[in-house]
């Protein structure tokens, strides 16, 4: 499953009751050093990279011509609820598109922007319906015949607004992740391997209707993740994909004399299967090719509680959640009617 920009790059937002969010402070110096090693490393490979092909003649373009990539998908996921609470269910609804232009002969860029609506209900939290953008951008090289190598920026913001007879809370996320990415290509197959930075800011506003008075909530969680998957070109019109991801995010502690929190560690793990089959009949018109996408997918988070002492540091988990999907596309690609492989490779 390739992990190039996607209009649905964005794990489905948590309800903050379910994730144990927690009063932090902001960018750590490990979270700082991480990112700007992802920055850095990245651009000394994109830039030796580009180098060294450039040396080579009749190396195929990056990206043959202008394209673009719409996408409407729908997600039906169920969760595992922590603590003996039960199981949540939700819908999720996706639409949006992507660009891809040439940069010269040897690169490439690629813009996204989505959005659609996530609701839930059962012994989720905080049933009701959820406001989703997701929007960001990949630079890359790439030679068609041997792979690439990418960086990448996402942005997944999420809104909704919860009213009772005695208050209004309103919450607001935002997720911001820095990716790098290299890619191999032998024979049917793609293979892909990335690590990424990643900040997570949500807010949380609540007013009490009576007085109207205001109480405002920040939360912040820095972290990193490690990404892998393979792609199979079972046939021109179809391919099968499969990725695995892992990540963790710090939380830090607090103590301001009335109340304490220890520092956390979430980890999170989820692993895709999906399909992509572009029918026979599958032109619309001159220039334009639809198809349908399907997939699986499995999540798994969990917090662990980090307790400095006098003693060693020690690790406990103390909650952990499941979730599942299922995923059901279509998509609409814009201009040309090439195979799924020669569309991934040399234009999208």
């Amino acid at each position: 499953m390739k992990m190039t920009l996607q209009i649905g790059d964005t794990a489905v937002p948590r309800d903050a009751g379910v994730s144990g969010s927690r009063s932090g402070a902001g960018l750590g110096w490990k979270s700082r050093a991480i990112a700007g090693g992802c920055a850095l490393s990245a651009l000394f490979l994109l830039a030796g990279s580009g180098s060294g092909w450039a040396d080579e003649e009749a190396v195929p373009r990056a990206v043959e011509s202008l394209n673009f990539t719409g996408l409407a998908e729908l997600r039906v996921l169920q969760v595992d609820l922590p603590l003996g609470q039960g199981t949540a269910t939700g819908k999720l609804g996706l639409a949006g598109g992507r660009v891809t232009a040439p940069l010269g002969d040897r690169f490439g860029i690629r813009l996204a922007l989505g959005g659609g609506m996530l609701t839930s209900s059962g012994a989720s939290l905080q049933p009701g319906s959820r406001s989703l953008v997701n929007a960001g951008g990949d630079i890359f090289i790439r030679d068609p015949d041997r792979g690439y190598v990418q960086l990448g920026y996402r942005w997944n913001g999420d809104w909704r607004v919860d009213r009772t007879d005695t208050q209004i809370a309103d919450s607001e996320g935002s997720l911001h992740q820095l990716l790098y990415s290299l890619g191999f290509f032998k024979g049917d197959f793609d293979f892909e391997l990335g690590v990424g930075y990643e900040r997570f800011a949500p807010e949380l506003t609540v007013t009490t209707v009576s007085t109207g008075a205001r109480e405002e909530f920040s939360f912040s969680r820095n972290g990193f993740r490690l990404l892998g998957g393979s792609t199979w070109y079972a046939a021109d019109s179809l391919a099968l994909g499969f990725g695995v991801e892992w990540g963790r995010k710090e939380i830090p502690g607090f103590d301001n004399g009335v109340s304490s929190s220890p520092a956390l560690h979430e980890d999170e793990f989820q692993a895709r299967f999906g399909a992509d089959w572009q029918p026979p009949v599958a032109s619309l018109r001159a220039g334009t090719t639809v198809g349908l996408s399907v997939g699986l997918g499995y999540y798994t988070a969990g917090f662990r509680e980090v307790t400095v002492g006098a003693g060693p540091t020690t690790t406990v988990e103390i909650i952990r959640e499941f979730a599942y999907d299922v995923r059901l596309g279509v998509t609409v690609y814009f201009p040309g009617a090439h195979s799924l492989k020669e569309r991934a490779r040399s234009y999208q």
